[in-house]
């Protein structure tokens, strides 16, 4: 199976490419010098051009406290919202299974409606991020490992 892995540069992303490779699966691994997320005609080239059968999007905006200063707000929300919209398109338009992996760090643990309390603009942006990747399953780490 080919699959396409943003964000290999970080911790989760590149786990996931140790862990595709253990598993015998192909492996492309993208970081911002090969694909900038925020730049949809980018995205669209480099993922149409590796044909994966699969994206792992795991590219983000990830320091959290530099997330709340005001002249970053539209940067994590490039990244967090628009670069997760690019990549959810693009998968949509090639019929590319697209999975998205959060991560729980984002949330205080109380719950309204349907969903939960967020904290800080980071967490307001991931709900974007989030919302964008739909319909495609958002799945928290947490989750996973209970």
């Amino acid at each position: 199976m080919r699959v396409f892995v943003t964000g290999v540069k970080g911790q989760l992303g590149h786990d996931v490419m140790n862990e595709l490779a253990k598993r015998g699966h192909e492996g492309i691994g993208v970081d911002i010098e090969e694909m900038d997320i925020t730049d949809a005609e980018s995205v669209r080239k480099v993922i149409t051009e590796a044909n994966p059968d699969v994206v792992i999007h795991c590219a983000a905006w990830t320091a959290v406290d530099l997330a709340e200063d005001d002249d970053k707000k539209e940067k994590v929300h490039q990244v967090n919202a628009v670069g997760t919209e690019n990549i959810a398109k693009v998968c949509h338009d090639l019929d590319c299974k697209m999975i998205y992996i959060s991560t729980d760090y984002v949330f205080d643990g109380e719950k309204i409606l349907h969903r939960p309390h967020r904290m800080g603009i980071r967490r307001e942006r991931k709900e974007l991020h989030q919302d964008h990747a739909e319909p495609w399953k958002d799945t928290r780490s947490s989750d996973c490992c209970r």
